[in-house]
């Protein structure tokens, strides 16, 4: 079945059902099932959003790492609080998702936490933070930016800080 919107089924719980399912797909050990599982997701949309606000607590990476990824694409304002979160999680993968997923929202509330996930061990945490806070743009972003690109010595890093800077409409001189 193809998720342009829900099903107009008119029953709930079959609705409720698929988004189960779905849910139940992030686990898959087979990441084109996960991935397929969150497109999936990202096509009900705001829907889904609770349950993927849900599966940010599972225990497997993997499925909070995809819950991050639907929620970013999805858009919806109600990730933003799970996905702060999300930047202190114990696994890499799920905080680059975090911070990707931050900038798809664009709320700039966030800005203060990609600044200090500009210092995350991870190169691509850090590179993830630099490109949301070109999307979400404004002073203090670039202001956060600037500072990063002063710490930042990995090559790949600061090339992604400049282009941010260039996003968010600073000057990189």
């Amino acid at each position: 079945m193809t998720y342009n919107t829900l099903p107009e089924t008119g029953d709930d719980s079959q609705d409720e059902q698929e988004l189960h399912t779905l849910i139940a797909r992030l686990a898959d050990p087979d990441k084109t099932v996960r991935a397929e599982a969150m497109r999936g997701l990202v096509m009900i949309g705001k829907p889904a959003v609770p349950a993927c606000i849900r599966a940010m607590q599972d225990d497997e990476w993997r499925v909070r790492y995809r819950a991050a990824e639907a929620l970013g694409l999805i858009g919806d304002e109600r990730a933003y609080a799970p996905l702060v979160a999300a930047l202190s999680d114990k696994k890499d993968h799920v905080r680059y998702m975090a911070a990707k997923g931050l900038g798809l929202i664009g709320d700039p509330r966030a800005i203060a936490h990609l600044r200090i996930a500009q210092r995350d061990e991870n190169e691509f945490v850090r590179r993830s933070a630099a490109a949301s806070l070109g999307k979400i743009g404004g002073v203090e972003a670039v202001a956060a930016l600037r500072s990063a690109l002063e710490d930042e010595n990995t090559r790949g890093v600061r090339e992604v800080i400049l282009a941010a800077l260039h996003d968010a409409g600073a000057d990189e001189g």
